[in-house]
């Protein structure tokens, strides 16, 4: 079993019924492959844009199957793999797919926080260097 950590910038923001839509059919589809997870959803207004975090994990083949869709998918760019690793157990297990869209003032309290809308965070990420990334999301998780 694996996961894999990753963010990405939306190609235009999303609306809640575009989110319940994705959530929808990210968790049909998670569902069937055996994979859970957390999916994050911000709108940077500063930036006009919106960025998502996701973590998945699962089987190795089912990981690497929902990888090549989500690499395809062209409601986002820039997408950066910022953690990939072998897992004994599942740290999301309960969630087909947990979601939240978040708002800045919540991921301010989230110690280790990088603001995921900033051209700081994605010129960092993009070089290799956003640390910790599942205990991050992981703090997200037992703290939302």
């Amino acid at each position: 079993m694996k996961y894999i950590v990753y963010v990405s910038q939306a190609i235009k923001p999303f609306d809640n019924d575009e989110l319940a839509q994705l959530l929808e059919h990210s968790r049909e589809n998670n569902v069937k492959d055996g994979i859970t997870g957390l999916l994050i959803y911000r709108f940077n207004s500063d930036f006009n844009r919106g960025n998502f975090v996701q973590v998945l994990e699962g089987s190795e083949q089912a990981i690497d199957d929902v990888w090549r869709r989500i690499s395809n998918d062209d409601r986002h760019h820039t997408i950066v793999v910022i953690d990939e690793q072998s897992i004994e157990t599942r740290m999301f297990e309960q969630w087909s797919m947990g979601f939240r869209n978040v708002q800045s003032a919540e991921l301010k309290n989230i110690e280790g926080f990088s603001d995921l809308g900033s051209d700081e965070f994605w010129a960092r990420t993009t070089a290799g260097d956003v640390p910790d990334a599942l205990d991050l999301l992981k703090s997200f998780y037992d703290g939302g």
